[in-house]
């Protein structure tokens, strides 16, 4: 079996509890690995308050580099400073408080025989390992515009999008996509949009349940922000996603469509209806340099094969 060197990427905002608990186990499980030929661990401190700083200032771990945020950045522009630095065959993009399993590395490192292969995401369960809280990824269609699905099928292990807290990936091919797109900062969509802009190259993410990873979603997220501004994150970026993805005739649709409901929630004395218009007019005042970016990064993209999910 053909060996590859792995770079492990984990950004961390007041992780400082998260690096104690994880990353030892992340060390030992690719220490152990006999599928790994060489590593190094790059860990990005994105202007944590807590014990962060003084916690990587002593780490004695081999081969590891951290790289420290004068102010805090979001996830995109964090981890794509780690990916920049990257210097092995493949890169682990790792959310803080993801447990590997044992096998992790002899599991997925295999599949990357295949020269098309961008990258892969395992199952993800709940902390106690009962519950599936991340599987595979299809793509569903609704008013002109796309979104996904969960599936635990895999008759078919091409996923839609790769999780970014997990996903292992062809370093080569990450740093030819430049990594994540920074407009979707502080967090949310970005790792849609890169496995969006990776099948549109050519090259395709496949999902693999033979083992899985245990992770409570969005803890830090959750944590750090009030529920409202994560929420008005979601939708902005959501809408941005398929602005930047979708045929110029069906965003005319998007706008037109996003504009009406502005006009129209704006006289809603429901709550979760007016919630939509503060992201909505986010999302549009992004236009103008998300059409920069459909005008040079995606567009030598082609369009996707949505046959290939199926």
């Amino acid at each position: 079996m053909d060996k590859k060197s792995v770079s492990i990427i984990i950004p961390t905002f007041n992780g400082y509890h998260l690096l104690t608990d994880y990353l030892p186990h992340t060390v030992d499980v690719i220490q152990k690995s006999s599928s790994v030929s060489e590593y190094e661990i790059i860990i990005i401190n994105d202007a944590s308050t807590d014990k962060t700083r003084q916690y990587l200032q002593n780490l004695t771990i081999p081969n590891l580099t951290v790289i420290t945020n004068d102010c805090n950045s979001g996830f995109s522009k964090t981890i794509n400073k780690g990916i920049r630095q990257a210097r092995m065959d493949l890169s682990l993009l790792l959310n803080n408080d993801m447990d590997l399993p044992l096998d992790f590395f002899d599991v997925t490192i295999p599949y990357f025989t295949d020269n098309n292969l961008f990258g892969i995401s395992t199952e993800i369960r709940d902390r106690a390992g009962d519950n599936i809280i991340e599987s595979r990824k299809l793509p569903v269609f609704k008013h002109r515009s796309f979104n996904y699905k969960e599936t635990t099928d895999v008759t078919n292990s091409n996923t839609l999008y790769l999780c970014g807290g997990n996903a292992i990936v062809d370093t080569k091919k990450l740093k030819e996509l430049n990594g994540f797109n920074e407009l979707f900062s502080p967090f949310y969509f970005e790792d849609f949009d890169l496995s969006l802009r990776a099948w549109r190259k050519g090259w395709k993410s496949i999902y693999i349940n033979s083992t899985f990873c245990k992770h409570a979603p969005s803890t830090t997220i959750r944590k750090e922000n009030r529920n409202s501004f994560v929420e008005t994150i979601f939708i902005r970026n959501k809408l941005l996603l398929n602005y930047l993805h979708n045929t110029t005739a069906n965003n005319i649709w998007l706008c037109f469509r996003t504009y009406c409901k502005i006009f129209l929630y704006s006289f809603s004395k429901k709550q979760d209806k007016r919630i939509f218009i503060k992201p909505a007019k986010d999302f549009l005042a992004l236009r103008t340099e998300a059409d920069k970016q459909r005008k040079n990064e995606y567009s030598n993209l082609n369009p996707i094969n949505w046959s290939l999910f199926y």
